[in-house]
């Protein structure tokens, strides 16, 4: 969203990959949104991690969701998942992965094992370092 153009996960191979199923109407999206910004300030903001949140809503667009990331003063990678990438990330991971408001969120490590997070609950910025930093110390 930020730049226009397309990206795959691919593009971050090397780095840990937190990614996020999200939607703008979304409270729960919103909390778990503060706690991303909390995890890297916590972290102090390393190169390494990459937080990208992926709208996962048909109905939303891009300039909806730099409107969002902008007023929440977000700055890390946002972008609306196109129908193709949405039903993917369902049959790979599970239909969980597009009900943003359990708080989907899945880990991509370095080398490209990806980790699901617990659905249900807003993870703190804590509980996210927690998994992140050993991953980001490999």
């Amino acid at each position: 969203m930020q730049t226009g153009e397309p990206f795959t996960i691919n593009d971050y191979a090397g780095k840990v990959v937190l990614l996020e199923t999200m939607a703008i109407w979304c409270p729960t999206c919103r909390r778990q949104g503060d706690e991303v910004a909390r995890l890297h300030e916590l972290l102090g903001d390393p190169e390494e991690l990459v937080s990208v949140s992926l709208d996962v809503d048909m109905g939303e667009n891009a300039e909806m969701l730099a409107r969002y990331a902008d007023e929440l003063g977000y700055d890390w990678h946002f972008a609306v998942a196109p129908l193709l990438v949405a039903r993917a990330l369902g049959n790979l991971y599970s239909a969980q992965y597009l009900n943003p408001p359990i708080s989907p969120m899945l880990i991509v490590d370095r080398d490209g094992s990806v980790l699901g997070l617990p659905f249900g609950d807003v993870k703190s910025a804590e509980a996210l370092a927690g998994v992140i930093e050993p991953l980001l110390d490999r």
